[in-house]
């Protein structure tokens, strides 16, 4: 069991019986949206640009995963085309099935690593979220990414920067084999503001708009999740008396720290979400 679990959490490799009822990703979708502070600030970004005078008709999802964004932002069914790309070739055959399932003839999906991936021209917005930072060469990343705008055309962005923690607790657990998922995936970037800024100018954007994410309290909880989460796919016998404690008080209040952190203002966090545009 404890294999499995992480093989499905850590890996992105879907449960087989999704792969035959594809729907039953919607609730995922909705779960994401409820819970995931990033999903929250990349939502609201896309829909600033979807609402400007001259929406986006052609797009591309970085590293789409399941397709939460183009699946779930109504907007999109009206582009003229839009490509998913992602390195799970688990994830891509999720998006076909989806995309079949609500006849999206307006969308493709291509499995391949974005170092490698031919990024197709002329784009109106290109969406990378939470991908940057997984990528060897991230510099070359966005060169491709400038180069396969439009003149007019954006990049939205989102990464984890400042990379701070609060609990000793956490401290304590990020000493454990397999506790620090950037360990277990092979993070090879660390940002903070400047240098994410940087080597965004250095690529040739523009930042136009930036949020910061997972302010202390946010960061907080968000520790302490990652905590239970981690009992969970260990399946340590803590996770049985966790469990109900967590689901009753814990995640109730989470909710309300995400909710919290994304309708406020803040110079810093642990995260931030960026609208850029060619220099």
């Amino acid at each position: 069991m404890p294999n499995k679990i992480f093989q499905y959490l850590n890996h992105q490799h879907t449960p087989e019986f999704l792969h035959r009822y594809p729907r039953f990703w919607f609730f995922y979708f909705w779960l994401n949206h409820l819970s995931v502070l990033r999903m929250k600030y990349a939502r609201r970004a896309i829909r600033q640009v979807l609402r400007s005078a001259d929406p986006p008709k052609r797009i591309v999802d970085a590293g789409c995963g399941m397709g939460d964004f183009l699946f779930t932002i109504s907007e999109f069914k009206n582009a003229e085309r839009i490509t998913g790309i992602d390195y799970s070739q688990s994830n891509i055959d999720v998006c076909n099935s989806l995309s079949a399932i609500l006849r999206r003839k307006n969308m493709e999906f291509v499995c391949s690593d974005l170092g490698a991936a031919e990024i197709p021209p002329k784009q109106d917005l290109i969406l990378c979220i939470a991908v940057l930072m997984l990528i060897k060469d991230d510099m070359l990343v966005l060169k491709r990414f400038r180069d396969a705008l439009a003149p007019n055309g954006k990049l939205l962005l989102y990464a984890a920067v400042n990379y701070r923690r609060n609990l000793s607790i956490y401290k304590y657990f990020a000493k454990k084999p397999g506790f620090d998922y950037d360990e277990i995936i092979g993070r090879p970037q660390t940002y903070n503001d400047e240098t994410l800024e940087q080597k965004l100018n250095e690529c040739g954007f523009v930042i136009e708009e930036k949020r910061h994410s997972f302010g202390i309290v946010a960061a907080t909880m968000f520790e302490l999740s990652s905590i239970f989460e981690w009992l969970f796919k260990t399946w340590h016998p803590a996770a049985s008396v966790f469990v109900v404690p967590f689901y009753l008080i814990f995640l109730p209040l989470y909710i309300l720290s995400m909710q919290f952190d994304y309708l406020g203002t803040r110079t810093t966090g642990n995260g931030v979400m960026i609208i850029a545009k060619k220099q």
